[in-house]
């Protein structure tokens, strides 16, 4: 990539974490810094360690020996690379230049030891480069997947603890980072290790597994999934029907959490067990007992800024951004994305929605289109701009077969449909028209359209604490037009349901938030602030030990468990917001609440 000479705002951004990491690698073109870590997956997910000195001093066995390690690019069923050397010893050789001690190793360091080990020796040099785009010449093609450059890399907000790879000419390249089928990131030597060992068990791997449920290999093969830096992992779904597992994710049922693929384009699952009925009732009681103008349950709008009410979206919607069930579903979402810790910013509250007799909102797109580049955030997700990047929707009402309500995605078919058996619209008009089930409804609008292609194209049935997934985004960050989704009018009795978008980078009015910096430099010189840009706080909160009734204590966002704040426990320090609601508990009693005011600094004391 190498530096450019002059910088816009995002390029030095890019560039920043290059150069306040505290090394960079290298090791034949490179210069290497190489060590494993603990698994920092904040869930119960974890895999045994392997201390880096082990690695390189050599274990009495090797976990990768009889194992073939096959690498996907993020989102893409068939694998773009095989190894053709041994990953241990690629370590090993790489473990030379370790210069610190492994407690200093953290997932970050793994990225570029598993981009350097693979590109350098593990992999074939023309393996696994960009779905698009020429490589440069002399450098292996991962690299040239893994940075793809400061165009076309988001800065998230852990950018600057990026370790950067650096070749024999001083181009700098981010690595990769790298994730199970299943989502989980893989952080460390030990992990990969143990999962190498977990192959070797004699089960039949997913990716193994035929359209039929047969086993087609019996090959022990290791499939690990690179995504470039800056961007976010993305399942990559084989046939219909196919089922991820994700022991990960914990639900308060206790059940087992999954995705079920209803849809490969567009990318559509079913999540099983996602959430229960009692959330659900939890969720909507939240939402009517709402009063606040900017929350309360009201005509929906549209548009990226400000609220707008548009005449082909009938449906009611509200906010819920902090509340306790809000929270849970808003990590739990998280979890099942791949994403190995929660950040507030890559997501929008909760959005309630009720959906009344003959009420609809016509097919569109998530993600926000801002062709002109008018907004002061940079939406271009393909680009270095952030957009909504995934959808779940939560299902909080039973419709049966002819009652509507449906999400249809206009741009699919019905799942199992032979070609030959698809209906076109007009045929679906008039089909529908002798049915007389949507007589109430205008002939000619576009709700009896809606209704129309509600049963002729893929459509997905609300079923009362039912959740689906999709995405808007492919891999490289560009719109996913295939995902144009309505919801159809509901023709008999009520719909409730809720979604929660996230996005692939911190959205308007976060900070670290992208910009477009034309439209920032003639705002700024007509004096004008962006309305939407929140002020974040730091806030501080600390246990003195004077007070006997905080000798255990606990901090809470609101009523989600942040840290312990206890007599012995070192102060917590956190990025919030004004009128956020922090309480301190024992046990299950509330003893100390705050409210954040407008002070950029604040301290808070027991």
């Amino acid at each position: 990539m190498g530096v450019a000479k002059t910088l816009s705002l995002s390029a030095a951004f890019y560039f920043l974490g290059i150069y306040i990491s505290p090394y960079v690698i290298s090791a034949n073109f490179f210069d290497s810094r190489i060590g494993g870590t603990e698994g920092r997956i904040d869930t119960d997910y974890k895999y045994d360690e392997i201390n880096p000195k082990e690695v390189k001093e050599g274990p009495d066995e090797n976990p990768f020996e009889g194992i073939t390690l096959l690498v996907h690019r993020n989102g893409e069923v068939d694998p773009c690379g095989a190894q053709k050397a041994d990953p241990l010893a690629a370590i090993r050789s790489s473990m030379d230049h370790i210069d610190a001690p492994s407690s200093e190793f953290d997932k970050y360091d793994f990225d570029s030891v598993m981009t350097r080990a693979l590109a350098s020796s593990i992999l074939s040099s023309d393996s696994c480069g960009p779905a698009r785009g020429s490589a440069k010449n002399g450098i292996p093609e991962l690299l040239n997947f893994c940075d793809m450059g400061e165009d076309h890399t988001p800065v998230l907000l852990d950018h600057e603890n990026l370790v950067p790879l650096v070749d024999s000419h001083g181009d700098y390249y981010f690595p990769c980072h790298f994730h199970t089928r299943e989502g989980v990131r893989i952080a460390s030597i030990g992990e990969l290790a143990d999962l190498a060992r977990k192959k070797k068990e004699g089960t039949c791997s997913p990716e193994q597994m035929s359209d039929s449920g047969t086993c087609a290999s019996s090959s022990n093969e290791l499939h690990i999934y690179a995504v470039p830096a800056g961007r976010l992992f993305i399942f990559a779904p084989k046939y219909v029907g196919e089922i991820f597992d994700l022991p990960h994710v914990k639900v308060s049922s206790g059940l087992p959490v999954s995705l079920k693929v209803i849809s490969i384009t567009p990318r559509v699952f079913d999540v099983i067990n996602f959430f229960d009925r009692d959330e659900s009732s939890r969720i909507v009681e939240k939402a009517l007992k709402e009063t606040s103008e900017t929350h309360r349950m009201k005509r929906s709008s549209t548009g990226a800024s400000g609220y707008n009410v548009n005449s082909q979206r009938t449906s009611e919607n509200g906010f819920d951004t902090h509340g306790k069930e809000a929270q849970k579903v808003k990590r739990r979402c998280l979890d099942v994305l791949g994403f190995d810790h929660y950040e507030e910013s890559m997501t929008d509250g909760l959005q309630v929605l009720r959906y009344n007799k003959t009420t609809a909102y016509i097919p569109h797109m998530d993600w926000i289109d801002d062709h002109y580049k008018r907004e002061e955030h940079n939406f271009d997700s393909a680009g270095v701009g952030s957009n909504r990047f995934a959808t779940i929707l939560l299902y909080m009402s039973d419709l049966d077969e002819n009652d509507g309500g449906e999400t249809v995605f206009k741009e699919g078919w019905p799942v199992g449909q032979p070609v030959e058996e698809r209906v076109q619209i007009d045929e679906a008009l008039r089909t529908l028209r002798e049915s007389g089930d949507a007589d109430m409804l205008e002939q000619g609008s576009w709700q009896e359209t809606m209704v129309a292609q509600c049963r002729s194209r893929l459509a997905v049935r609300p079923n009362s604490a039912r959740a689906v997934l999709f995405y808007s985004q492919h891999p490289d960050g560009s719109p996913d037009e295939s995902s144009k989704h309505g919801g159809c009018p509901v023709l008999h009795g009520e719909k409730w349901a809720a979604n929660l978008w996230v996005w692939n980078g911190p959205r308007n009015g976060f900070p670290g938030s992208p910009v477009n910096e034309e439209v920032v430099r003639k705002r700024k010189e007509k004096g004008i602030s962006d309305p939407n840009q929140l002020q974040q706080i730091n806030a501080v909160f600390k246990n003195t030990g004077r007070d006997p009734r905080f000798e255990k204590a606990s901090l809470y966002f609101q009523e989600t468990f942040w840290g312990p704040l206890g007599h012995n426990d070192p102060e917590l320090r956190v990025n919030t917001y004004q009128g956020h609601v922090w309480n301190v508990m024992v046990g299950v009693e509330v003893l100390q609440t705050w409210t954040v005011g407008s002070e950029e600094s604040q301290r808070f004391t027991v």
